[in-house]
């Protein structure tokens, strides 16, 4: 990540935005399901930066009080071992079943929930949240809360693209297939593939856009790492659903987790699929990918395959996967122990080994440069596991077996009652607004710990008062990647500590 100008440390106003408006690992805006809008931020006048108190700085690793043991897979599978047993499944192969379905029938997740792409395509429901995600962005133009980096507002032509109402018979102009007015419904599954949009499979990253233009736009804070224009990423081997054409080389688009625009001219995508071959991609099995490879085909050449890319296994050809190319849809062997059975039983073991494999890897807001931000790893994780969740923090924290709500305010001893529990019931995921970790338990002194990735944290300087403004004397750390915490870290500043911003424990597990 490239270093910031000494001088910026200057620019107290600047930071101030920032930590006021940038958490550990926040979703990228705007949200699947709407928020209600912010109030305007108003400046904070704070003096100068002392020269021991830095704006930012970068992290060490381990981060403070996480010993190098803590960041490894047999310390946590020891510790995990004295409070459940590793091996048994935490929810069976019917349990998990109800659980992905509900994240695509949930009238709680709503538009933030994940869709199946070979079903009829509800227009009304798309054409719902399509409007309601434009409208808050327009507001957020309209009041200077989204801007250009140097600061100045979107041109009068983009914002003119967030207006006027989208209608479902407008959108269902140029989209084929079976549509369906009704939320909630389905019809028959279409017998050909002429009878649904057109579906192609993601050969590399692709950016989808939260809103109908490529260029980005950011909070005032004017951070580059996090363009608010990034909803996410269809990542390599990702089944992709070209729903119609926008505006100029831009279609409207979504993959099983998200809805957004695409441009065409920079997207590597295969040739369009056929039903077989999309059922395939869509519903496994698959075998995961353990490290970065260029997968020998069996009709000659290589497809290079990221770490956690999931293939289908070939139709009746065991140890064989389908691999989609530029040419189209390729077989090779994958019967190597690079490779990972997925769905597997979802055990503690298989939740920490799945966990650590992304230890160190980097973080990227809406998948920025190929890296993953809080909601995205998770997400990746439990995928490699068969566990489909939905894409945003929000919306995982309410799409596990149960969710128990932590009231404001209590009591830090009663926070961690709560965790522990709730982790001798099953695998814990726990939230608070713009960011989500997975819990590991506690290490050999008692402390909890988490595995996360996040951007930064801040650490109060040396002075600091309590209740001081935000920005004042404290440091911003930068993260960037997959680490092994406690939840003790920004304890003493603007934010609190981690343990005290717990808004709601997610269980995957046995509700009992």
């Amino acid at each position: 990540m490239p270093r910031r100008d000494p001088s910026e440390r200057r620019l107290r106003p600047i930071l101030t935005a920032l930590v006021a408006l940038v958490v550990a690992c926040s979703e990228p805006p705007p949200p699947e399901r709407v928020a209600p809008p912010e109030p305007a931020a108003t400046p904070v006048p704070t003096p100068p930066v002392a020269d021991d108190c830095p704006a930012t700085g970068v992290a060490t690793t381990p981060l403070p009080r996480t010993l190098p043991e803590h960041e490894t897979l047999a310390y946590w599978l020891a510790r995990t071992q004295e409070v459940a047993d590793l091996d048994r499944p935490v929810l069976d192969l019917a349990a998990v079943q109800a659980l992905n379905a509900a994240t695509e029938t949930s009238p709680a997740l709503g538009f933030g929930g994940r869709v199946d792409l070979l079903a009829p395509i509800d227009v009304a429901a798309l054409a719902s949240g399509l409007q309601a995600r434009l409208g808050y962005l327009r507001e957020r133009f309209a009041t200077g809360k989204y801007v250009r980096l140097d600061g100045a507002p979107l041109p009068a032509e983009l914002q003119a693209r967030y207006g006027g109402e989208i209608m479902p018979e407008a959108l269902a102009r140029d989209m084929r297939g079976p549509l369906s007015a009704s939320t909630g419904t389905k019809e028959q599954v279409p017998k050909d593939s002429q009878d649904l949009p057109e579906l192609r499979v993601a050969l590399d990253l692709i950016p989808i856009y939260c809103g109908p233009q490529t260029e980005p736009y950011y909070t005032p804070s004017r951070d580059p790492e996090f363009d608010r224009n990034l909803c996410s990423m269809a990542r390599a081997q990702e089944l992709v659903q070209i729903l119609r054409p926008w505006d100029g080389d831009l279609v409207l688009a979504r993959t099983s987790y998200v809805v957004g625009w695409i441009d065409l001219r920079a997207a590597a995508l295969s040739p369009p699929l056929s039903l077989a071959e999309a059922r395939s991609f869509l519903r496994g099995p698959y075998r995961r990918v353990g490290a970065a490879i260029d997968l020998p085909l069996e009709a000659g050449g290589t497809q290079p395959l990221p770490f956690a890319a999931l293939v289908p296994v070939a139709p009746g050809a065991p140890g064989r996967v389908l691999v989609a190319t530029a040419a189209g849809v390729s077989s090779a062997r994958a019967d190597d122990l690079r490779f990972a059975d997925s769905p597997r039983p979802l055990t503690r073991r298989a939740v920490l080994e799945e966990a650590f494999a992304y230890l160190g890897e980097r973080y990227g807001w809406g998948d920025r440069n190929g890296g993953r931000d809080c909601s995205r790893y998770l997400m990746d994780l439990f995928a490699g596991l068969g566990v489909l969740l939905p894409r945003h923090t929000s919306d995982q924290a309410i799409a596990g077996s149960y969710t128990v709500e932590v009231a404001p305010g209590l009591p830090e001893a009663d926070r961690l009652h709560l965790l522990d529990t709730h982790h001798r019931r099953g695998v814990l995921l726990l939230h608070f607004p713009g960011h989500i970790m997975l819990y590991l338990g506690r290490n050999a002194e008692g402390t909890p710990m988490v595995i996360h990735s996040f951007a930064e944290y801040l650490i109060p300087c040396e002075g600091r008062r309590d209740g001081a403004p935000a920005g004042e004397r404290e440091t911003l750390l930068k993260v960037d990647g997959v680490h092994v915490s406690d939840l003790e870290l920004g304890r003493g500043t603007s934010r609190t500590a981690f343990i005290q911003r717990i808004t709601k424990i997610t269980v995957l597990g046995p509700n009992r």
